[in-house]
């Protein structure tokens, strides 16, 4: 059998690869359609999505994208992110 995760989850998987490589964990969930990132604080996670064009990850609400096409310059990004809000 065959199955076809779509290319949205696949993004999703590729950035939770590419996380895992800078250092950051993070973890797909069965009851939300997105990634959840881990922070600093147990329990507290940042949530990236994929936009509904399907070209971006988006987190943190639409301020903060990145390309699905370059996944490890997003998971980079992310980083950064975190660690500016003090979650890293």
């Amino acid at each position: 059998m065959a199955w076809d995760i779509g290319p949205e989850l696949r993004a999703l998987a590729v950035l939770c690869k590419e996380l895992n490589a800078v250092g950051v964990g993070s973890e797909m969930r069965d009851a939300f359609p997105g990634l959840a990132v881990r922070t600093s604080t147990p329990g507290a996670y940042i949530y990236v999505l994929i936009s509904p064009d399907g070209e971006r990850y988006v987190w943190d609400s639409e301020p903060h994208h990145h390309p699905v096409s370059d996944a490890p310059g997003a998971a980079e990004q992310i980083k950064a992110y975190l660690r500016a809000e003090a979650c890293l």
